[in-house]
């Protein structure tokens, strides 16, 4: 549990401590973990978001910047999305909870992506096409390099 809430929090930590869990721990237990890992998820892609809307609203801002500092963002937005993709392959989640949160994740960054050419529809060309060639959905398509499957060492705790 506390590799989740780190996750959530935005803490990156070896993701060969997420142990794998499926239906064997009970049907109880593994609908109380996944609701655990769909929490940190959703924790940790609401703070994407919110910091995606900090950096769209400070190019908003200065709109005469905007064309040379928006790839410059839209890099740094893309790159804060590795963990999410990587989670959304982790070996030792559940695959309907891999889809779920994969598919929670390309509608999220499916609509922000649409939210910023709406925020530049009438803004100078330049722009328009700055947004378009720095899109956010290429993030989606990196595959994210397989956690650790392995026995983590020491003790692990599943739930607190």
């Amino acid at each position: 549990m506390s590799w989740l809430a780190a996750f959530g929090r935005g803490e990156d930590l070896p993701a060969g401590h997420l142990a794998p869990f499926d239906a064997e721990l009970g049907a109880q237990l593994a609908e109380r973990l996944a609701r655990h890992v769909a929490d940190a998820f959703h924790d940790r892609l609401r703070r994407w978001q919110e910091a995606f809307s900090r950096d769209q609203q400070l190019l908003l801002a200065q709109p005469e910047r905007a064309v040379t500092v928006l790839p410059v963002v839209l890099a740094d937005a893309r790159k804060r999305l590795s963990p999410l993709v990587a989670f959304t392959v982790h070996p030792g989640l559940p695959a309907d909870l891999r889809t779920s949160v994969a598919d929670t994740l390309r509608e999220t960054i499916s609509s922000a992506q649409r939210s910023l050419e709406d925020s530049v529809r009438d803004a100078p060309v330049e722009l328009r096409n700055a947004v378009r060639q720095n899109s956010l959905e290429p993030a989606l398509t990196r595959t994210a390099a397989p956690a650790p499957t392995g026995p983590a060492r020491g003790r692990r705790v599943i739930l607190d």
